[in-house]
């Protein structure tokens, strides 16, 4: 039998203490047993390669992150390179006997895996928890099923072969933005990635029983950020980056399914012969319609190219008229009431995701507003 504490599997433990995992949080990750990784660590001398002033220290609010970069990068490259393909079995689509054809396309933003949200209930006096892994899960279960009973009504009038993800960023909440965000999760950041690259594959695998085609295009958010202070950070080092290339090597043999991971925070693609700029809409500043409203003309005057207009960040699903050539998509989150949002935007969020359709003559033909309660 085989010493499977390869060169490999030492250089991933000792990202992760770098990263600052506990000895349980490793065994958790690695699906190995507590006492092996304390052995394996004692045995190969795991933590003499350790960088003592990179390590995360959750205890105390100063950090030492003197090579932050190559740390992100070693976690980043450690997640990527043992990522093991889930077997799935792709199913066959359904196909519709309509004519005209049109694709369909689904915003999926905020969606803050592994977060807890708690707010004061005035009915019972009590914490009501509104937001976790529970929660999330059963709002995927709605999201799922929305797609599912909208495609077979649509499907009467339309042939809908082709289905367009934008995955708009803060798909993790991650555990090191703020000091007490500690208080906030249900698990590591770590986990949150393994847990989200699980989640997205099912999820995309599923879809291909109503569409013969899916397209992914995945832009990273402020929330999957390697340090507090990222508008400097590469976007390869943000853990969003990885859990996309995961999905990447995922479906690299499906003819079906083509994932697009751009290296930049912000994107264009085109759908259907209009240009679509896809972005996590964290580099807007201020929380007023009016404020986001103009920095969005902005970027139509500076930037242009596009007709459409897609973001998330805000928490809040709406849909902005900017001009009559620009249609504006500001997608919701999946937390409902959440702190966070109504601190720093004012109001209490809905869980709601965009889900619309287009072809080559309108760029906008149906639309849905898909509320994840249910």
């Amino acid at each position: 039998m085989g010493n499977k504490w390869t060169d490999d599997r030492q250089k991933l433990v000792i990202a992760y203490i770098n990263s600052g995992m506990t000895v349980a949080e490793i065994a958790k990750q690695m699906k190995e047993s507590y006492f092996s990784v304390e052995s394996a660590i004692k045995k190969y001398n795991l933590r003499d390669d350790v960088n003592e002033d990179s390590i995360i220290q959750k205890d105390v609010k100063k950090v030492k992150r003197q090579d932050i970069d190559k740390l992100a990068k070693a976690i980043g490259e450690g997640i990527f390179a043992h990522y093991q393909v889930i077997s799935l079995k792709e199913p066959k689509a359904l196909k519709s006997k309509a004519k005209r054809e049109e694709t369909s396309i689904l915003d999926i933003s905020d969606i803050h895996l592994g977060m807890i949200n708690e707010v004061f209930d005035s009915r019972t006096g009590k914490k009501e928890i509104t937001y976790n892994m529970k929660i999330f899960e059963r709002e995927l279960g709605v999201l799922q099923q929305s797609i599912f009973e909208i495609h077979q009504i649509l499907s009467n009038a339309y042939r809908l072969p082709n289905l367009v993800i934008n995955i708009l960023g803060d798909i993790v909440t991650n555990d090191r933005i703020f000091p007490e965000q500690t208080f906030e999760i249900e698990k590591v950041v770590g986990l949150q990635v393994f847990d989200s690259i699980s989640y997205l594959t099912k999820l995309i695998n599923n879809l291909l029983t109503v569409y013969e085609n899916i397209k992914v295009v995945a832009v990273v958010g402020n929330h999957g950020r390697s340090n507090p202070n990222h508008y400097n950070e590469p976007v390869e080092n943000n853990f969003e980056y990885f859990i996309y290339r995961a999905l990447q090597k995922q479906f690299q043999d499906s003819k079906r399914v083509t994932i697009v991971v751009p290296e930049t925070r912000r994107y264009i693609h085109n759908i259907c012969g209009w240009n679509h700029l896809i972005e996590h809409g964290d580099n807007m500043r201020g929380s007023t319609d009016t404020a986001i409203e103009k920095q969005i003309k902005e970027l139509k005057l500076n930037v242009g190219g596009f007709d459409a207009l897609h973001f998330g960040h805000f928490h809040s699903l709406k849909e902005r008229e900017i001009s009559d050539s620009v249609i504006v998509k500001q997608n919701g989150c999946w937390i409902p009431k959440d702190n966070y949002g109504f601190v720093k935007f004012k109001n209490y969020s809905i869980p709601k995701q965009h889900f619309f359709g287009c072809n080559r003559k309108r760029i906008e033909t149906w639309g849905y507003k898909i509320d994840l309660r249910g």
